[in-house]
């Protein structure tokens, strides 16, 4: 969507036309434009839906659609971040309360991260 705004924006081209940048004309390109490339009867359903203008820099994927079938959906991102936020909260509040029990509490081990290169000797 950001190539087909700049083509808008600095080529003056039509919102239609820049559509085709990014869809129609890249399926053609492919030989592929009679199953993809536009919604029309008896092509894919390969769809994104976004929360404003497509265009815009603020708007957001709510859901992206394959063949039909949601292969992302933000309901269900946020949904999913909240269960495992009330996980992370319910086992650092079973740390703390077996902790204040007395038992045995172990400190984290951070293992360091090595960068390798092409120079990187085996030691």
């Amino acid at each position: 969507n950001q190539e087909a705004a700049k083509a808008v924006k600095y080529g003056g081209v039509s919102e239609e036309d820049a559509w085709k940048f990014v869809t129609l004309n890249p399926a053609k390109l492919l030989h592929i434009d009679d199953v993809v490339g536009s919604i029309k009867v008896n092509k894919n359903a390969d769809l994104v839906l976004w929360s404003d203008h497509p265009m815009s820099i603020y708007s957001k994927v709510e859901k992206t659609m394959i063949q039909g079938a949601i292969y992302y959906s933000l309901d269900n991102i946020n949904n999913k971040l909240k269960s495992i936020k009330e996980e992370r909260t319910l086992l650092i509040s079973q740390m703390l309360d077996v902790a204040s029990k007395g038992a045995q509490t172990e400190t984290p081990v951070i293992s360091v991260k090595q960068e390798f290169h092409c120079e990187t000797l085996d030691n």
